[in-house]
């Protein structure tokens, strides 16, 4: 084992080395100074309050796009305050023509890029890695996320316990937040925090910053956010959050109809200031969003996103390299869930995450009940990391569990991140390397890689490399693919006309994967040799895709069609059209049409959006794919339409229906949505299934979820 691991393991020491070594300087920032208050502001988003008079304003803002450097086309304030328990943000966005505001969104978590809106990040360890997002609209709409490594990982399902107010009068539109800092991790003795703000003005696509001002850096990253100074005197209280819920559940089958009832309980404890434990009793995920069924037409499973909170919480604690999707040593998902994405009870589940001095430390341990074919499982993960110099890390992951109950299963692995924003004076440089190893009871294997990336504005670049050998298995993974090394890379070239057309997009990804004999199987070269945007922000892009595919087994794509051994190249062209968001009616379409193995293949994908008001948003979208082989020919159908009704930010009512011609199925899900107030929630949930039978849309199962929680904080 230690022969095969001494190479792939050097390369990790090097580039921790390399982290060690290499340090980012930390240029001069920008400090908002935080005013301490006996009297907080009354929350209602008009900024009228004698202590915001008394505060502190910063208007620094400077833009980014569409032109770097230049004063922003409308004046913004922003004022901060605090208390013993809570921060106090406002911020007020100047605009000559308050009839221009954009505002279609109330719900929240909803899809913000439609509308004006401010962003705030927040580094509350001054750690230059992690953090909070928090964002609004003029409408009201929250939005909040957290930020790790740097910017790289965005959870954007995350939710906090906070409170936020907007409105727009004749000067413009301005926000008022309240940040309980019970909701927050941070270390007490600091005074200081990392502090951002972005303004957008949807109309001129026009960002505004108000530190670090550049637009080869994302306002995500936040090692180059400004400061807020002054925060001293503040408290987490005993940092105890117990959130008892009831679930009423009805279902019915076609065959049995049952009613149930099943108490639960959530508890989150601030072990320290930088590290928090969660435990979950007869977890429920009844109110958690489900997911969308792409139509497969690959030899390979497809990757399915976390939605449920339990698992979100802290979940860039747990994020090994970047390795992309087609490795993740650790994916939540496969507990609770079994391969047909249906729900294996979990009875108990506890987290330890968070940080201690220049140590990330995540340990995750689930006990899942037998279901079905699954039988009762312990499963266990653990991934420690240490911060190097400004933006780097070392570290390492374990799982422990097979989510099936009847096999053992373990993966180790190391890992070396490096980062800097100041290669070259001023510009993003990103590595990392990386090794893992899988042991069960039949075989153990290894995987390994490393990665160097340019993340910039106008040119960019990346280069990847990976091994994945045979018998690599990790239970609590994601590997579609084993027995491959693969190789690829990412060029980007995008100059800024600032014209009627804004940017120009160019760019080539290849990708080249080999068995472990270095013969090729898959090879594809993506080449966008035209993407223009114009000022208005309206896309389009123009793409050539050669690729080719080796197989060595029949592929069956359908039932009664199958592709036989051989080699197979490929030359597709693929053609993308964008209207700008900014409109209430917006819409995208592309067409992909070429060679697939031995026939053809056409791909037409459609979407379009309504945004009449705050109030209602309506969103349909359509797929098909005309496949043409040899033995056999087929036309697969994906239907999709969205309607969400806002009765105000604290109030929605979500639809979302799903059609597809491969299971012959129709699925709706209903969830209305009633924040009483931060903290305390009720969801009604609603699912059906109907399926095509003699040409009539029958329901096979029907279901529905009461679910009513109440957090009690301390």
């Amino acid at each position: 084992m230690l022969q095969r691991l001494s190479r792939p393991l050097a390369l990790v020491a090097g580039l921790a080395f390399f982290g060690t070594a290499v340090r980012a300087q930390t240029p001069q920032r920008p400090v908002a100074r935080a005013l301490r208050t006996e009297k907080p502001p009354t929350l209602d988003g008009r900024l009228d309050d004698f202590a915001w008079q008394a505060a502190e304003a910063s208007d620094a803002f400077v833009q980014v796009e569409p032109r770097e450097g230049e004063p922003p086309s409308e004046r913004t304030e922003i004022r901060t305050l605090f208390d013993a328990d809570h921060l106090y943000l406002a911020i007020h966005c100047f605009d000559r023509e308050p009839g221009g505001i954009i505002g279609t969104q109330m719900k929240r978590d909803a899809d913000l890029d439609t509308d004006d809106r401010v962003l705030i990040v927040l580094d509350t360890f001054e750690d230059h890695r992690n953090g909070y997002l928090f964002a609004m609209n003029p409408a009201g709409a929250k939005l909040d996320a957290l930020i790790a490594n740097n910017g790289e990982d965005l959870n954007e399902s995350w939710d906090a316990i906070w409170e936020g107010r907007a409105t727009i009068d004749a000067t413009g539109w301005s926000v008022e937040i309240a940040l309980p800092f019970k909701s927050l991790s941070f270390r007490p003795e600091l005074t200081s925090w990392g502090f951002n703000v972005q303004r957008v003005i949807k109309r001129r696509l026009e960002n505004d910053r108000w530190a670090s001002p550049r637009r080869n850096l994302r306002l995500f990253q936040v090692s180059e956010a400004g400061t807020i100074a002054g925060l001293a005197g503040i408290r987490q209280g005993l940092g105890l959050d117990v959130v008892p819920f009831f679930t009423t559940r009805w279902n019915d089958d076609g065959s049995d109809r049952d009613l149930t009832g099943k108490p639960g309980l959530d508890a989150f404890y601030r072990v320290s200031s930088g590290l928090g434990a969660a435990l979950t009793f007869n977890t429920d995920f009844s109110d958690t969003e489900v997911d969308r069924n792409p139509v497969n037409l690959t030899r390979f499973p497809l990757f399915f996103p976390e939605k449920r909170d339990f698992f979100l919480q802290d979940a860039g604690i747990f994020q090994f390299a970047d390795l992309g999707r087609d490795l993740v040593p650790f994916f939540s998902r496969r507990i609770g869930l079994d391969d047909q994405r249906k729900e294996v009870p979990i009875l108990v589940g506890a987290k330890l995450t968070g940080r201690a001095g220049d140590y990330n430390l995540g340990v995750l341990g689930a006990h899942t009940e037998a279901s079905g074919t699954f039988d009762a499982a312990d499963l266990f993960v653990t991934r420690v990391s240490k911060n190097v110099g400004e933006q780097s890390t070392i570290g390492g992951i374990l799982t422990h569990g097979d989510p099936n109950g009847r096999d053992a299963n373990t993966v180790v692995g190391f890992d070396a991140n490096f980062g800097t924003s100041d290669f070259l004076g001023d510009r993003n440089l990103r590595a990392s390397a990386w090794v893992l190893e899988s042991f069960d009871e039949t075989a153990d294997d290894v995987a390994f890689g490393a990665a160097l990336s340019y993340p910039n504005d106008v040119w960019s670049w990346e280069l990847r490399a990976k091994e994945i050998q045979q018998d690599f298995e990790p239970a609590l993974g994601f590997v579609p693919r084993t027995g491959v090394r693969t190789y690829s890379a990412e060029i980007g070239f995008e100059p800024l006309l600032n014209r009627a057309v804004r940017r120009l997009e160019f760019g080539i990804e290849p990708t080249v994967v080999t068995n472990l004999a270095d013969e090729v199987e898959s090879a594809e070269a993506p080449l966008q040799f035209l993407g223009i945007v114009w000022d208005s922000g309206d896309e389009l892009k123009l793409q050539v895709i050669p690729a080719y595919e080796s197989l060595d087994q029949p592929f069956d794509i359908q039932d009664d069609v199958t592709i036989p051994v051989g080699d197979y190249d490929f030359l597709r062209w693929r053609v993308e059209a964008e209207s700008a968001l900014k409109r209430r009616v917006s819409g995208a379409a592309a067409i992909e049409i070429g060679d697939f193995f031995d026939g053809t293949r056409s791909d037409f994908e459609s979407e379009a959006s309504w945004r009449p008001s705050r109030y209602f948003t309506g969103e349909v979208g359509y797929e098909q794919n005309r496949v043409e082989l040899p033995d056999g020919s087929f036309v697969t159908h994906q239907g999709t339409l969205r309607l969400d009704a806002a009765f105000s930010p604290d109030l929605t009512w979500s639809n979302f229906l799903q059609f597809d011609n491969e299971d012959d199925a129709l699925g709706w899900n209903s969830r209305l949505q009633w924040i009483l107030r931060p903290g305390q929630e009720l969801n009604l949930v609603y699912n059906e299934t109907l399926e095509r039978d003699a040409g009539e849309l029958t329901t096979v199962s029907q279901g529905a979820a009461l679910k009513l929680q109440y957090t009690l904080r301390f």
